[in-house]
C-alpha cells in the first residue's frame, strides 16, 4: 500500500495484521481523490473508519487542511499511529474510538438515550466526511442514520460532502437532505457522494 498521489506520491503505508480492515486499495484511493480534486484542497476531512490512516494520509498529500481519523480497534490503531508519524502529522487528531458510538449510533446508546459527546479535537464542523464503515454494517442500515447524524449535529458544513464506500451490490439511495452527486463502481468496491443541501 501506498500514497496514491500528491505530495508523498508513492511513499509506503505499514498495513495491520488483522482480518478486520479492508483496506481502499491504491485505484480507489485514487479514482476518489479523481473525484474530489477541486474541493480536497484547504478542506477539514473526517476519517470515520481509518484502519491504517491511508485515506486521510491521501487527503493530507493531496492539499486537505487537517483530518480527524477516528479507529475502533486498538491493534488497528496502533498502526494508524505509526504512519501518522512517518509522515510527520500530530496524532492529536487521531482518536481510538468507534466511530458509531461517536456518532451515537451504536444500539446501545440508541436504547437508553445516551448523549453525543464529541472529542475535545472538533472545533469546526468538516467539509469531507469519509465514511468506509463494515460491509455487512453499510448493507443493514445503510447511510442514511450517519448522514442525519452529520447533518443535525452540524459535523458536515452545508454543502460538503459525504463519501461512501461499500460494496459494489449495495445500491445507492436517496437521503434526505443530501443530493447523490456521484455513484461509481471501481472492481467490487462502490464509491457514491452526497452533497449535503445548503
Amino acid at each position: 500500500m501506498r500514497i496514491s498521489g500528491g505530495e508523498w506520491c508513492g511513499r509506503p503505508l505499514l498495513m495491520p495484521k488483522s482480518d478486520l480492515v479492508r483496506p481502499t486499495q491504491d485505484r480507489v484511493r485514487e479514482a476518489l481523490f479523481n473525484l474530489l480534486m477541486y474541493v480536497i484542497k484547504g478542506a477539514r476531512f473526517l476519517d470515520l473508519f481509518a484502519g491504517s490512516g491511508a485515506v486521510g494520509l491521501d487527503a493530507l498529500s493531496r492539499g486537505a487542511k487537517q483530518v480527524t481519523f477516528l479507529e475502533k480497534d486498538r491493534k488497528v490503531y496502533q498502526t494508524l499511529l505509526k504512519n501518522l508519524e512517518t509522515f510527520q502529522v500530530d496524532s492529536l487528531y487521531a482518536k481510538n474510538t468507534d466511530a458509531l458510538a461517536w456518532l451515537g449510533l451504536t444500539e446501545a446508546q440508541q436504547k437508553h438515550g445516551r448523549t453525543f459527546a464529541p472529542p475535545s479535537m472538533l472545533s469546526q464542523a468538516f467539509d469531507i466526511v469519509f465514511c468506509d464503515p463494515p460491509y455487512l454494517w453499510a448493507q443493514e442500515h445503510g447511510f442514511a442514520p450517519i448522514a442525519q447524524v452529520l447533518a443535525e449535529r452540524n459535523l458536515l458544513v452545508p454543502g460538503g460532502l459525504l463519501v461512501t464506500e461499500t460494496d459494489y451490490r449495495t445500491d445507492p439511495v436517496d437521503i434526505p437532505g443530501y443530493t447523490l452527486q456521484k455513484d461509481r463502481l471501481y472492481g467490487k468496491t462502490r464509491l457514491v457522494i452526497y452533497r449535503r443541501e445548503v
